[in-house]
């Protein structure tokens, strides 16, 4: 049953996110991710469905309708709440406050648009829909927002390509991102 994210749902959200998903914020830890999905729950421009199944959370997706000033909007929320774990991670990696400052300079960041954020599932129920419901959600959710197109990016690596592509996703351009490609994709609503 894909429905919006609850408080009670973050840990499993959060499991999932760290296990599933390379990337900056699986790299700052299990402690900011909690309280990075527990603010965004109060970010009225910010919304993440889950696909629950008896209690387990088998998939998640995140969206936003405005990308420009997200995650000053995340720290800023509640500044102290999120702080804490953030200066911890620096504290033991203090190389990436560089890569931090890299991170801020994405392209969605500045250009203010709708963005899918986050789109994950299970390895083990993956090639099951949930993935396809879930876009669906976003996408619903987005037109509920009067947004009729909204943007995904992948990198190019990723078998996430397809899978955009495949549900109608059409590319938008590439760009080099922390070093790698990454693709960035036009979606419209149905």
């Amino acid at each position: 049953m894909i429905r919006k994210l609850q408080i009670t749902d973050i840990t499993q959200v959060v499991k999932l996110h760290k296990n599933e998903l390379s990337g900056f914020l699986s790299e700052l830890g299990i402690p900011f991710l909690k309280k990075f999905y527990k603010v965004s729950l109060d970010i009225p421009e910010m919304f993440t469905y889950v696909e629950e199944n008896n209690g387990h959370i088998l998939g998640f997706t995140s969206g936003v309708s405005r990308t420009k000033g997200l995650y000053k909007k995340i720290i800023f929320k509640n500044i102290f709440y999120l702080i804490v774990p953030l200066l911890s991670y620096f504290i033991v990696h203090p190389l990436k406050v560089i890569k931090t400052l890299k991170i801020l300079s994405y392209p969605a960041f500045s250009e203010d648009i709708p963005e899918l954020l986050t789109l994950v599932v299970k390895k083990e129920e993956q090639n099951r829909g949930i993935g396809r419901k879930l876009f669906q959600a976003v996408s619903e959710e987005f037109e509920k927002r009067k947004l009729r197109e909204f943007y995904v990016s992948a990198y190019e690596r990723l078998p996430a390509n397809g899978f955009y592509r495949k549900i109608g996703c059409r590319l938008d351009r590439s760009f080099n991102f922390l070093g790698e490609k990454m693709n960035y994709y036009k979606c419209r609503n149905n």
